[in-house]
């Protein structure tokens, strides 16, 4: 178990102070501050990476599905969406079809594009 206390300054100046406990399955001589900070922050670029996308654009946390399969397929058709975005994100010539959301509602208005986008080849060029 370690204690993390953590410092930020966020862009309008102010500081936020925090401390946090972590729990590890290493004895607590076996990692240093250094590597322990970068256990931390591997972990939470996990979770701010895809986790931190799925929670808020499809609002997974409150999800009521109980079915373990069906969370499953859902979960499947969420992470191709999330792969669809950012495969396509640098040849949107709008900048508003950039994020998830935008691209969910361009896609829902015309279904027979999303069509063409899943079953085209997705070799980079």
């Amino acid at each position: 178990m370690a204690r993390v206390d953590r410092r930020r300054e966020l862009a309008n100046g102010q500081v936020q102070q925090e401390t946090i406990f972590a729990i590890s399955s290493r004895a607590a001589d076996a990692l240093s501050e250094l590597a322990l900070g970068a256990a931390l922050r591997a972990h939470w670029g996990i979770e701010n990476g895809v986790h931190y996308r799925r929670d808020f654009t499809y609002d997974e946390d409150r999800s009521q599905i109980q079915s373990h399969s069906t969370a499953q397929i859902l979960a499947s058709f969420r992470n191709l969406a999330i792969a669809a975005r950012h495969y396509l994100a640098p040849r949107c010539v709008r900048l508003r079809d950039r994020t998830l959301p935008q691209m969910h509602r361009r896609l829902a208005a015309k279904p027979q594009r999303a069509v063409s986008l899943l079953t085209q080849p997705w070799l980079r060029e």
